[in-house]
């Protein structure tokens, strides 16, 4: 019997003690890492090639200012951002950790501030976040790349030359993009593209797609695997729609100025048929409007 009750004291102290460190984030900082969190980061834009930001149970919103410098800052909840430049890399990461019950779960924001005149590249990952990019029709870049594994993200207002997006869960929101190639994924929920200009690649594993379009004057082409997906075309212009399928439905009821539907495929060409519209479909509904 008291090598029993001996036994629980010693797994109620192990416990204690995990939770004094979990709960008491510096402490566990400090048995595992030399790193000191900040509110507030900045490096000179003429300095950075590469902004590199990190988030784990953290909001992020994205904005450009009339500056000098790159601009971090921690405004709202609970966590700890790290920031660190490496050569010509400024690298932020934001992580609100949680152990059991031990720690209630409460999202971190940070606001990231851009120079308008800062030209290079930026990436962005995060999970079970919001993040928000809107370039506000003021930020032109090299190379961004935005993934995210749950939660939402937006991206809006920019032009660049390459834009990799990619998105696990959630929603997601793509519009007024410009750029030379687009990479755009989702893998599950909801995804809204509009506006996006330049050769665009999409790509859909699950849930629900919709796509508009003002002009097609580049190629664009779309893998379905499962799901639903629409596609808003423009009233005019010269491109043809081509759609390979496996299996699923296609329905449309835009006026094509030809059509030709045989076997599996489909073919729908408006105006003069320049630019492709590449579909391929393993399963799922496709709707053309």
């Amino acid at each position: 019997m008291k090598r029993v009750i001996g036994l629980i004291c010693i797994l109620v102290g192990i416990f204690l003690m995990i939770g004094m460190l979990f709960k008491n984030e510096d402490l566990f900082r400090l048995s595992f890492s030399r790193e000191k969190p900040v509110t507030t980061a900045s490096a000179k834009k003429d300095e950075i090639d590469q902004l590199d930001i990190s988030l784990s149970g953290f909001r992020v919103k994205v904005k450009p200012e009339n500056r000098s410098d790159i601009s971090v800052i921690v405004i709202n909840g609970k966590g700890k951002m790290y920031a660190e430049q490496t050569g010509d890399t400024f690298k932020i990461r934001a992580e609100n950790k949680r152990f059991l019950f031990f720690t209630q779960f409460d999202k971190g924001e940070l606001l990231v501030k851009i120079p308008t005149d800062y030209h290079k590249n930026v990436k962005i990952t995060g999970g079970s976040g919001v993040s928000e990019v809107d370039g506000e029709g003021k930020l032109s870049l090299q190379d961004v790349i935005l993934k995210s594994t749950s939660g939402n993200l937006t991206a809006e207002n920019f032009s660049a030359k390459n834009v990799e997006i990619k998105a696990t869960s959630g929603r997601l929101s793509v519009s007024h993009i410009d750029a030379k190639d687009s990479d755009i994924g989702a893998t599950s929920g909801r995804a809204d593209i509009k506006d996006v200009k330049g050769e665009l690649q999409l790509g859909m594993t699950s849930g629900r797609l919709t796509a508009s379009f003002d002009t097609i004057e580049s190629p664009v082409s779309f893998h379905m695997t499962s799901g639903s997906a629409k596609f808003n075309l423009p009233d005019e212009g010269d491109f043809n729609v081509q759609v390979k399928k496996t299996s699923g439905s296609v329905d449309h009821s835009y006026q094509f100025d030809q059509v030709d539907s045989e076997g599996r495929g489909f073919k729908g060409t408006q105006g003069k048929g320049t630019h492709l519209v590449d579909i391929e479909m393993t399963s799922g509904k496709l709707r053309l409007r």
